[in-house]
């Protein structure tokens, strides 16, 4: 039996109350706050498991945040570890040049854009059978990927799951706070130092968005060969999936 969906338009200590599956928050895209802007999150997560304990600067931050840049159109994601640091995401689609690079193999010119550099390169993370598989409810507050909208929540036998559209075709770079100097939330006792800062979802939504615009600059200078006639990244209709 289907639930009746509820809709937040802010994180903070709100997100102690979510009622859909899997931590959500929004079952439509919401405006979010953050770095003195608003952005429209197409998720908005809260992880248990992963936020720091005790009162900090994470008190008011969901635990993962996924837009689309207006200015770049390009996919981007914010998400809470397991150490309670928060890493950025950038998509790009398969005719970007950076398409299918390993973190290593990013240019030092792209890496260095982010704070401690690019340290993640890897395909959309779905993996659809588990999602469906009874038992094994998918834990998409973890992944790192873009769905279309959130449209229904519904029970698969005891497992309850959302029924979404995922933008499978994006490659996903991504860079780290939990470098020297970073304050590490959930680290080994005695393993911060004084002076370290934390990393909050500001610093880390920054990093996002000149990330997205070198990753734009990159098919905007002809480096991705002939681009000309190439859209700023959309997420693709519901419809453009069925059938597969």
């Amino acid at each position: 039996m289907a639930r009746k969906l509820t809709q937040r338009k802010t994180a903070g200590k709100q997100v102690t109350k979510a009622t859909l599956p899997d931590g959500l928050l929004n079952a439509a895209p919401v405006t979010y706050q953050v770095a003195d802007t608003s952005i429209t999150a197409l998720q908005v997560y809260h992880n248990p498991d992963r936020r720091p304990s005790g009162d900090g600067p994470w008190n008011n931050e969901a635990d993962k945040v996924s837009w689309i840049d207006n200015e770049t159109g390009i996919g981007c994601i914010m998400l809470r570890q397991k150490n309670g640091t928060i890493s950025g995401y950038v998509g790009v689609p398969p005719e970007h040049p950076l398409f299918g690079f390993e973190a290593d193999a990013v240019p030092v010119a792209v890496s260095n854009t982010v704070h401690g550099g690019v340290t993640y390169g890897k395909a959309c993370e779905v993996n659809r059978f588990e999602r469906r598989a009874h038992g094994k409810p998918r834990q998409e507050r973890y992944t790192v990927c873009h769905t279309t909208w959130v449209r229904t929540v519904q029970d698969y036998r005891t497992v309850q799951t959302t029924e979404d559209e995922f933008h499978e075709d994006l490659w996903w770079l991504g860079f780290d706070t939990d470098h020297p100097g970073d304050l590490v939330p959930g680290g080994r006792y005695g393993e911060a130092r004084k002076g370290d800062v934390y990393r909050d979802q500001s610093f880390v939504y920054a990093n996002c968005i000149e990330l997205a615009r070198k990753l734009k600059s990159l098919i905007e200078d002809g480096q991705a060969g002939d681009t000309s006639t190439h859209e700023p990244l959309r997420l693709p209709a519901p419809a453009e999936h069925k059938g597969e």
